[in-house]
């Protein structure tokens, strides 16, 4: 009978159940954060580190995974890793013609164009010609509008806050 080798792996931070896992060695990452019920409502998505015994830290970024699964293998475990998943920093919604209206997380870098790129994109019946931003500055709503169409065809890209909320027509 043969019976895998198994690692122990802390998880901690903001997961749904955090604690110490036993699992075989064969399970990445993604396989110990599932074990853990994933990230909670406040968890980050976009900057969970590994901390290896010795103080090695790797970044694992879902959407990236999300956007090319073939990544999971580079995040297998080694015993004793701890997995550690920090608060969500920019989180900022974008509804109406795109593919998955959602909340999304956002790297300090990322804005506009990657927020439509994670949205799985536009639907054909989007207008864009002029995307709503709604975004409150000393507790004031203000209603940005942006041409969608001329930033698309530029090297210029819409500056996203967090909290931002992005409506399309």
């Amino acid at each position: 009978i043969y019976y895998p080798r198994t690692i122990n792996v802390n998880i901690v931070g903001e997961v749904i159940n955090p604690g110490s896992f036993t699992m075989p060695a064969i399970n990445t990452a993604f396989n110990a954060l599932a074990a853990a019920g994933g990230p909670s409502d406040i968890g980050s998505v976009r900057n969970i580190k590994i901390i290896r015994p010795g103080g090695k830290v790797r970044e694992l970024d879902v959407y990236e995974f999300l956007l090319d699964p073939t990544i999971s293998q580079d995040y297998y475990l080694q015993d004793n890793d701890v997995i550690f998943v920090g608060v969500s920093d920019k989180l900022v919604s974008i509804q109406g013609p795109v593919k998955r209206p959602f909340i999304y997380e956002l790297k300090a870098n990322e804005e506009l164009k990657d927020l439509v790129k994670y949205a799985g994109g536009l639907s054909p019946n989007a207008y864009q010609g002029n995307f709503q931003v709604k975004r409150f500055v000393n507790d004031i709503e203000k209603i940005i509008d942006v041409n969608y169409g001329e930033l698309v065809n530029s090297a210029n890209d819409f500056n996203i806050n967090a909290g931002d909320e992005v409506v399309i027509g």
